[in-house]
């Protein structure tokens, strides 16, 4: 799974379903091949844990893997970089969440295929919950905004102490 470094409203950009269960480092080409396919843009640098190792860049994408800091690395260095790599443990509970709450924990269709389509459609349902949210936001903001101004108004405020007649 992909996702976007925002901090809470991540968005799943790539998920894939694999039959076996193969070497973590041969589970990224597949997922940017999704991003490109999708005619999203591929990401510059990309955070992976320690189970992806082997290729340092994929398809002009950097793979991130945490490793122990250098003696040479400054306070901030190794500050940020815990910071960095501490964003991949963000996916787990995104796991978590799509197979409880989007039912990605069974598979509900048949073939080599069925995996997945239920995984896109967890995704999509999780995307579209984010995007549900943001929205919401937008509106009450909106909303409240529209309360001010109509309320600041003096000639609405007139007849609101007139009783409107």
């Amino acid at each position: 799974m992909i996702t976007t470094a925002n901090k809470g409203k991540k968005i799943i950009l790539g998920i894939k379903a694999f039959l076996q269960t193969p070497y973590d480092g041969h589970t990224i080409e597949p997922l940017l091949e999704q991003m490109e396919t999708g005619g999203q843009k591929l990401p510059k640098e990309l955070v992976y844990d320690r189970g992806g190792r082997g290729k340092s860049e994929i398809k002009g994408v950097k793979i991130s893997i945490p490793s122990t800091p250098r003696k040479k690395d400054t306070a901030y260095q190794k500050q940020t970089k815990r910071k960095k790599f501490r964003t991949r443990a963000a996916i787990e509970p995104i796991i978590g969440h799509l197979k409880t709450d989007f039912r990605l924990a069974k598979n509900y269709f048949m073939g080599e295929t069925g995996p997945q389509i239920n995984a896109l459609l967890a995704a999509t349902a999780w995307n579209m919950k984010k995007m549900m949210e943001l929205l919401k936001q937008k509106i009450i903001f909106l909303f409240c905004k529209i309360q001010i101004m109509l309320f600041s108004n003096p000639v609405f405020k007139n007849k609101l102490n007139s009783g409107f007649c």
